[in-house]
């Protein structure tokens, strides 16, 4: 097997001058839609605890509303099922729809000061994951079977890419000028994603071969060994590291008093190492297999949990964050082109959503019980159970999960 040659500049910017079709607007749209959320994502938490939350509250809002909240899994099982029913475009523009409006409730709160519309816009907020797996299905279906991880890597670095600059300016303009103004860029940057959806988009879902509800809801229960294996992987890796890492910046702020511009920069560290690994990630799924990819991903996790154990300052969580990139830059294009060789192909889109439902559906209590195990014992309890967890998901990959041919 030939060693994986490095990716230069003029390399990528060839495979982009490439790009065509839904695969080039994707690419645009997350582009857009990554530069306002890498200014609110660090700041986020800051913003919940500026309205009198307290870190078990922002658990519970985390477990009902967060990447795997109840309400998130929910809404992208449902997305799921009718990405593979009614096509990919109708849900990617709902999903946008959605998100306007709980950006606009997120204005109203940071106006008004108000937890109760906070609280109103985060919980409309989870509903946005319904467009998940038809974002997915779609970047997938717009580009051959064989560049499938090349594909999912390039629109995630488009998304992650503009958190390198932006997420410090997310810090320093809610230190200047308050949180009202990064949540009127979100809802200005949104409407044009929504317009260039409508505009530009075309549906890639050939032809839906599923005849009613019931038999959907039936495509999500895996019935092969190798999905069953992964549904159980995917739910010890996601409660794993929910718990220690899912309210990290509100965390930060409580207990290592960090500003919001330090999470801006924090966050922008994360960003950089996850962009500069993300397209040699996708090359390495494509070339080794997803598995081997999942193996490197939680030994990455495996040594940014330790340094968090025994870190005390700004710096060494900055030297963390750079292993921590790395993690999802292989993590994701490994699930998801896992995922799809393993489902039927008329089913991808609702497999996707059945693995995120199951993984949020068992995981989603996890943000809650870190937030109590920080009220309990400070920062370091909820991170050490996380590391336990990920040791024993590491365990179970390379165990129970098929090798890919």
């Amino acid at each position: 097997m030939n060693k994986i040659q490095s990716l230069t500049q003029a390399d990528i910017m060839s495979r982009l001058g490439r790009l065509h079709g839904n695969l080039f607007y994707l690419f645009i749209i997350s582009l857009v839609a990554g530069s306002y959320w890498s200014m609110i994502n660090p700041v986020y938490q800051p913003f919940m605890l500026s309205l009198g939350i307290s870190i078990s509250t922002m658990g519970l809002l985390e477990a009902l509303r967060g990447r795997i909240g109840l309400l998130s899994t929910l809404s992208q099982l449902l997305g799921g099922v009718l990405a593979d029913k009614y096509g990919r475009r109708r849900l990617i523009i709902v999903c946008s729809i959605v998100t306007l409006l709980a950006l606009i409730f997120h204005l109203l709160a940071a106006y008004l000061k108000n937890v109760q519309l906070l609280i109103i816009g985060s919980l409309i907020l989870a509903l946005a994951w319904i467009g998940t797996p038809a974002w997915n299905a779609m970047t997938m279906e717009s580009t051959d079977r064989c560049r499938r991880g090349f594909a999912l890597s390039l629109v995630w670095f488009a998304g992650i890419a503009p958190s390198i600059v932006l997420s410090p300016v997310g810090g320093w303009l809610v230190e200047n000028y308050g949180y009202r103004l990064v949540f009127f860029i979100g809802i200005f940057m949104e409407t044009i994603c929504l317009v260039l959806i409508l505009l530009f988009l075309r549906e890639s879902l050939e032809r839906s071969t599923i005849s009613s509800y019931r038999e959907l809801l039936t495509n999500l229960i895996p019935k092969s060994k190798a999905l069953k294996r992964l549904y159980l992987i995917v739910a010890l890796d996601s409660f794993a590291w929910c718990i220690g890492t899912s309210l990290f910046y509100g965390c930060l702020v409580e207990w290592f008093k960090f500003r919001e511009i330090e999470l801006g920069l924090l966050s922008s560290v994360f960003t950089l190492s996850w962009t500069i690994a993300q397209i040699p990630a996708g090359k390495i799924v494509d070339k080794y297999g997803s598995k081997i990819a999942m193996i490197f991903s939680e030994l990455m996790g495996i040594s940014t949990l330790a340094l968090w154990l025994i870190a005390r300052d700004f710096t060494m969580f900055t030297v963390s964050e750079v292993l921590l990139g790395i993690v999802p830059a292989l993590w994701i294009p490994a699930l998801n082109t896992y995922t799809a060789e393993k489902a039927p192909k008329d089913k991808v889109s609702g497999t996707l959503g059945g693995v995120s439902a199951f993984r949020g559906l068992v995981s989603f209590p996890a943000p809650y019980i870190g937030g109590y195990l920080f009220d309990l014992a400070g920062f370091h309890l909820p991170v050490t159970v996380s590391l336990i967890g990920v040791v024993i998901t590491l365990l179970a990959i390379i165990f129970l999960l098929e090798s890919q041919p």
